[in-house]
Parts: structure tokens; C-alpha cells; sequence
């Protein structure tokens, strides 16, 4: 067996301010190697991104604007009044630098070394996972004219800012250890905070802190074609919400019956989503400059929460709270054992007592009654529809779907139900090229990516829709030919599958075609846009089995009749036509509950896919 070679890496980060410095006795680290020109080419050391506004790079004597990508020992990044950026080291470890901030990139025989010139430092290392591979110990230390701060390898949320004669070292996640100017070691715990001069060091501990928040208005509107009903405080009868929405007394009851309830925070943009089912009691809301807070005590059932962009928000729950400094897309749903907390977008803080546990974009928690909380990768939905436009899916109570795109890191996603994105659903930050939105039961979901600089990245839309009866007539393609001939097609009951062609257009990269009713030319019933010179209208896919509802098995059959010129794969894997385009096979139900999804693709259309929901068997 080859030896493994065992690499401690430690993050030193320099913070200049004072004249004289050199002088005092304070920690200091290695020398900084000087890059050789003749030397062999600098290692790769972090990855720049998320950049923002005014960032510049220097490499080699030479200052341009930066672009995401590798940094290199030698290298230097600086930000303008409104720039910022950040630096992601190997294993999720991030150095954020805030406006007018300057550091520089070099290494020592102890790791990397960041010497941070002017700016305010924040480190993160995230939750449910080390910074590090197997056997691996990453260490950062922060030094600053004031004395040395080690941050370990667990998840932990460390802020730094220093000033002329003073420094202060926040800790919001973690623990740290500080070496002061006298060489006394001070150890720190999450919500303490240090306060620095070069005379003293003293630990402020974490204070109960109230802040009297102003009280606001929430509004419980309900969804067209919804209903949701509410019980005043103190009293037991429910009556139904009205249908131009009202204001809520704190105290008052709301459940959600035959679709959601949404409770709106005034002049903040979060958004309470109770599902189906779903019943709570707002206990209170309050405001104060770019603060919002509400206080919600979720009796059953799931509450989904979107919280504003540029705002710091809590969602105050009897048994914890959640934080969060921008937006973030967060479902809470109560179990019989305490609460499922998922992070579809936004990274968030979670509270209980005194404990905190950071929760990112593309984790969940699972938070037992007695306060414990586990945090894991959250898997993406069963059904992912890509990138394009006019995707179809038809099903009978899917919950959610995966929207999925290519490339690495940090984006922003949108996804709403109309194209203005006015009616947005979801929004915020996630940290991989997928998040879960909830599946609507009818109309059309629109979504865009961009980077973190507004770069567009994918974006794309899907039609969704219950699952309609095929009839056997459905399984026939009819050709209809471009020209000024009058093609007729006879059929029964519902219109069968039609094929549009047409001749090339030299200068075209994409085709819209557009049927009508006769007569009425302003509204097309149908539309497609597509790059061949062929466009396919209501091919009809007819699955026999298994039938919505039926009893799930480690394997169960399907069987029906694809259309003429359609492909077929059910689960991912790609499933064989007989001579009449028929199928019967066995398959795997996947996700929680069991589906079977059926993706039909056809030339000159967009992909189909049919979800297939089945029961989950009792013991």
C-alpha cells in the first residue's frame, strides 16, 4: 500500500492599521514567500467569485478587473467603495471581503497565508461537513495589530473589524481562540463578542438582547380556487377568509382547506405560505428599519417562508427561530417527533436557546423535541425539468419539482408563475445547479439563473397540468404541410396528434408556430417555438398501468402506447417500443411518495412527462 500524505493547511489572514506595529510584541506568522519569476508557475491556492461592483485583480505587476476564477500565490484583490468579493478555499471554507478591502494571496511552510491590507474579513466554514479531506485539520488565523484569533476546522461564522486603535472579533457561529498583545490566550463562544486595543482584550459574553420591534400588519389572503378559514383569539368558531384577504389580530387562528394561505408581513416582502392541511397561530409581528420579525406557533401541517431580499428577517417558532440576512426560501414542517426545516434557497441561522447552527441553501434539519438538530444534504425532487422553454408535465398531486442547469457555483434563481416574474414563488442564493420548487397543479412555472453579477446562466419554463384520459385515437400522427392547401382531418371525440412542417428559412434560428380557432386570430389555442422545421401538437402518450393511487411494490408494471415518433423512458431509463409502439415493463418506483415518471421526447417538440403517483404499502 502507497503511503497518504497528510496535508494541514492553515489560512493566516494579516490585518494592517497601525504604524509602529512591527514593533509590539504580537503573534506573527511565517514570512510570506516572494513569487520568483524564474520559479516554477504559482499554485493555485483559492477560487475568486462573487464578485460585486468595483473588484480589481493584480498579477504579476499588472492591475486589471478581476474575473471569478483561480487565484495564484502573488496575487492581490482589491474593492472599490461598492465591491466586494469572496474566496473559496478547498473544502468549502469562504473569506468574504466587504468594500474597500485589499488582501493578498501567498504561502509558508505552514499553508496559505492572506494578508489582508485594509477591509472587514468575514469567515465562514459551513455547517454538515469539514473544510477539509479525511485526516485533514484547516486552521485560520486572523492576525491583527491587536493580537492573534485562531478559527478551527468546525462549522463556524466569525467576523472581523478593525479600526485605528481598537479591533472586534464577532462570533456568530462556532467557538475561536484569541491570543492577545500580552500573550494571554481568551477563548470566545458563539454570540460573544472581543473587543481589542493594544493595552487590553476582554470577552464580552452573549446578553439576552430585546429589541422592542414596532408592530405590523399581516394580511391572510387565499390563492384563487383556494380556501382557508380563521378563529378569532378566544373564540372557537372558524369562519372563512374573505376574498379580498384580511388583516390579522396577533392571537387569531389560520388553517389552510382546499389550497394555501398566504399571511403577508406589510412593507416587508416575506411571505408565510400555510399548505393544505396546514394550521398555525400568529402570535405577533414587528418591524424596525430593515428588521422584520414574526412570531408563529405551527400547530400541524407545513409552513413555507420567503424572506425578503435585503432585509435581516426572523421567524420566531415556540420551540426555535430562524434567521436570515437576505432571501431565502425555507419550508418548516411540524412531525410527530419535532420539525423538518428545509433550505431550498438563502442561507440561514437556526436557533435554539442558546445553541446556532447554521443551515445553507440545498440543506435540511431535522430538529427533535428535545432541541437536538441534524443537518443534511437535501435531495433534489424526483421529477428535474432542464433548461428551454414549453416543457410539459401532467400529474395528480406532485409536490415538488427540481429545476436543474449546468456549471459550479453560487447563483441566484427565480422561479415564478408568470413571465414578468411578478408573481414569483422562489428566490434567493443556492450553491448548486439545482434547487426544489413546489409543482403547481395547473399553469405554467417560469424560472432564470444568474450569477451573482448578474451574468444569465439558464433559464426556462414548464407547463403543468393534471393528467387528461388519452384515447387510442391520440396515438396518431397526422402530417399537415405548409402551403395554401386545405388539409382536413377526421376524428372522435378529442383531436388527434398533428405535425406542422414547413420549409427552412435561411436566416431563422428558431420557429414559432402559432393554431388558431377560425375566426378568432388574437388568442392562439396552441403554440410551440422550436429550431427544426417540424413542429409536433398534442401527441398523446397512454399509460395503462400502473393507475394513479396503486399500491407501490418494490417493482411494479407499466405498460401503454407511446405515439409514432416519440422516445420513452420512465425513471431515467430508456424503454423499448414494439412494432405498434407499445411498452410493458417492470420499473422501480423512486422518491417518497413511490412515482413512476414517464418522459416522452419527440422531434420538433418539447419533452412530456407523466407522474404516476402510487401508496406507499403499511407494514
Amino acid at each position: 500500500m502507497s503511503p497518504v500524505r497528510i496535508l494541514a493547511l492553515s489560512l493566516i489572514v494579516l490585518l494592517s492599521g497601525c504604524s509602529g506595529c512591527e514593533r509590539e510584541q504580537a503573534p506573527k506568522p511565517a514570512p510570506v514567500a516572494e513569487v520568483d519569476a524564474g520559479a516554477a508557475a504559482p499554485a493555485t491556492l483559492a477560487q475568486l467569485e462573487g464578485l460585486t461592483g468595483d473588484v480589481r485583480l493584480e498579477r504579476g505587476g499588472k492591475v486589471g478587473p478581476a474575473v471569478a476564477g483561480p487565484l495564484l500565490a502573488g496575487d492581490a484583490v482589491e474593492t472599490g467603495d461598492q465591491g466586494s468579493a469572496v474566496v473559496r478555499f478547498p473544502g468549502g471554507r469562504t473569506v468574504e471581503l466587504g468594500r474597500e478591502g485589499r488582501f493578498a494571496l501567498g504561502s509558508d511552510s505552514t499553508g496559505v497565508v492572506m494578508k489582508v491590507e485594509r477591509g472587514i474579513v468575514l469567515s465562514r466554514v459551513p455547517a454538515g461537513g469539514s473544510v477539509a479531506g479525511a485526516g485533514s485539520k484547516v486552521t485560520l488565523n486572523i492576525l491583527t495589530p491587536f493580537g492573534l484569533t485562531r478559527v478551527g476546522s468546525e462549522p463556524s461564522e466569525v467576523k472581523v473589524a478593525v479600526a485605528e486603535d481598537s479591533a472586534r472579533v464577532e462570533v456568530m457561529l462556532g467557538a475561536i481562540e484569541l491570543v492577545s498583545k500580552d500573550g494571554r490566550t481568551l477563548k470566545a463562544a458563539q454570540g460573544d463578542a472581543v473587543d481589542l486595543t493594544r493595552e487590553r482584550a476582554e470577552v464580552v459574553p452573549q446578553a439576552p438582547r430585546i429589541v422592542e420591534l414596532a408592530p405590523i400588519e399581516v394580511t391572510v389572503r387565499v390563492p384563487s380556487g383556494g380556501s382557508a378559514e380563521v378563529k378569532a383569539k378566544g373564540t372557537v368558531r372558524w369562519r372563512k377568509v374573505r376574498r379580498e384577504g384580511e388583516v390579522l389580530s396577533f392571537g387569531d387562528g389560520v388553517r389552510a382547506k382546499g389550497g394555501e394561505a398566504v399571511l403577508s408581513l406589510k412593507d416587508s416582502g416575506s411571505l408565510l405560505t400555510l399548505s393544505p392541511g396546514a394550521e398555525a397561530v400568529l402570535e405577533g409581528a414587528g418591524q424596525e428599519g430593515v428588521t422584520d420579525e414574526a412570531r408563529i406557533n405551527l400547530l400541524q401541517g407545513m409552513l413555507a417562508v420567503q424572506l425578503a431580499t435585503g432585509r435581516t428577517s426572523r421567524v420566531v417558532l415556540p420551540e426555535m427561530t430562524l434567521e436570515g440576512g437576505s432571501a431565502a426560501k425555507l419550508e418548516i414542517r411540524r412531525t410527530g417527533s419535532g420539525f423538518l426545516v428545509a433550505a431550498h434557497t438563502g442561507d440561514v441561522t437556526l436557533r435554539r436557546g442558546d445553541t446556532r447552527q447554521a443551515l445553507r441553501a440545498g440543506e435540511r434539519a431535522t430538529v427533535g423535541n428535545d432541541g437536538t438538530a441534524k443537518v443534511e444534504a437535501l435531495e433534489a425532487a424526483a421529477v428535474a425539468v432542464g433548461p428551454g422553454e414549453g416543457a410539459e408535465v401532467y400529474h395528480r398531486g406532485l409536490s415538488e419539482v427540481a429545476l436543474t442547469w449546468e456549471g459550479e457555483g453560487d447563483a441566484v434563481v427565480e422561479a415564478a408563475l408568470d413571465p414578468g416574474f411578478t408573481r414569483r414563488v422562489l428566490w434567493g442564493r443556492v450553491h448548486r445547479p439545482s434547487v426544489n420548487v413546489s409543482a403547481p397543479a395547473r399553469g405554467t412555472l417560469y424560472w432564470r439563473v444568474k450569477k451573482e453579477d448578474g451574468t444569465p446562466v439558464a433559464s426556462g419554463s414548464a407547463r403543468f397540468a393534471p393528467e387528461s384520459r388519452t384515447k387510442s385515437l391520440a396515438r396518431v400522427r397526422n402530417v399537415v404541410p405548409e402551403g395554401p392547401e386545405k388539409t382536413t382531418i377526421f376524428y372522435q371525440d378529442k383531436p388527434p396528434a398533428v405535425t406542422f412542417t414547413y420549409g427552412a428559412e435561411p436566416q431563422a434560428s428558431t420557429y414559432r408556430v402559432a393554431v388558431y380557432r377560425a375566426g378568432a386570430l388574437t388568442t392562439p389555442v396552441a403554440q410551440r417555438t422550436v429550431s427544426e422545421t417540424r413542429a409536433a401538437l398534442e401527441a398523446g402518450l397512454v399509460v395503462d398501468s400502473p393507475r394513479q393511487g396503486t399500491a407501490s411494490a418494490e417493482k411494479v408494471r407499466a405498460a401503454g402506447v407511446a405515439p409514432v415518433d416519440a422516445r420513452l423512458s420512465i425513471n431515467g431509463r430508456a424503454v423499448p417500443l414494439d412494432g405498434k409502439h407499445r411498452f410493458d415493463t417492470w420499473v422501480t418506483p423512486m422518491g417518497t411518495p413511490p412515482l413512476l415518471v414517464f418522459k416522452m421526447t419527440r422531434p420538433g417538440a418539447p419533452d412530456v412527462l407523466t407522474v404516476r403517483t402510487l401508496k406507499t404499502r403499511g407494514p
